[in-house]
């Protein structure tokens, strides 16, 4: 039997963001804002209650993986642009007894909105893909005024969510693109020393924009090779369906082939989890081999 620690379901709680990455695939063909399941407090909760009602108790996965415990990841999109709502989803998640986490550009971050979450959140994920203000300009990871997230904030928001969480996890995510994929960031994440860097091969869901060679994001993996110990690679072959993933609408989805979009489940609210988790493909020897501490127990 396999077995890992952590089972971990991604729900993209909204498509709209403050940032305008070039090689962005958090989009859903026909997918509408005004039908986002967070207008709805009862739907965002019923979601986040079905899915513990299946994922915390036993089910087919569970006997397969032997999980011990199952986090939710919120993202998006930016998930911190729905504020109080985003909060109340993430209380409610960790009330039904989910570990928690979210995957922000970090712009948002306020110190108000740290305290009220902060210590909620068993990781902290902060997407940064580069130190240099013409790249971020370039890449699109600049708000509508030109502003973006230094390294000197990034540097803040690691120290404030360590003061307000000591047992808190910090991770980084840096998609390795067209533009950034000759930098140097050995210095920023000496400072940082994040539990974790994941570094993330541009992945070409929906069309080619900003892909890179597998030498050129070698490169990039071996320029930062001192910094191993907290590194974690993703290339392409290890992303194609080894997510567990649920859109701002409610469905489970994966990514169908390179530049082909999605394939989607119906919403979970209306067939229940596990007959929508059914309709999706889901790899799990994919899945086990993005954990580096699962093991095969008799």
């Amino acid at each position: 039997m396999t077995q890992i620690q952590e089972l971990v379901i991604n729900f993209h709680m909204t498509e709209a963001c403050n940032y305008r990455c070039g090689y962005c695939y958090a989009t859903w063909e026909n997918n509408c804002s005004s039908t986002e399941l967070h207008h709805s407090e009862v739907k965002t909760k019923q979601l986040l209650k079905d899915l513990a009602s299946y994922f915390l108790f036993d089910n087919p996965l569970r006997q397969h993986l032997n999980y011990r415990s199952v986090r939710i990841n919120f993202a998006g999109g930016e998930p911190l642009m729905l504020g109080r709502r985003f909060v109340n989803a993430l209380l409610y998640a960790k009330q039904l007894g989910f570990n928690t986490s979210v995957i922000t550009n970090g712009h948002l971050l306020t110190a108000s909105l740290m305290l009220k979450t902060a210590p909620h959140l068993n990781m902290l994920g902060l997407s940064f893909d580069t130190a240099d203000s013409l790249l971020a300009s370039n890449i699109g990871r600049t708000d509508r005024k030109g502003d973006r997230l230094s390294p000197e904030d990034l540097l803040e928001i690691a120290l404030t969510y360590r003061t307000l969480n000591p047992n808190g996890r910090f991770k980084i995510n840096t998609v390795v693109n067209a533009y950034n994929w000759q930098e140097n960031l050995v210095d920023v994440m000496q400072q940082l020393q994040p539990d974790k860097w994941k570094l993330l091969r541009v992945l070409p869901v929906h069309e080619h924009n900003l892909t890179i060679t597998s030498e050129q994001y070698s490169s990039y993996v071996e320029r930062h090779s001192s910094l191993s110990h907290f590194i974690v690679e993703e290339d392409n072959d290890a992303m194609w369906q080894s997510y567990l993933m649920i859109n701002p609408e409610g469905c489970f989805y994966q990514n169908s082939s390179e530049a082909k979009g999605h394939w989607y489940s119906k919403p979970i609210l209306d067939v229940g989890v596990e007959h929508a988790f059914a309709e999706i493909e889901f790899n799990l020897k994919a899945f086990v081999g993005r954990y580096p501490l699962a093991t095969n127990v008799a």
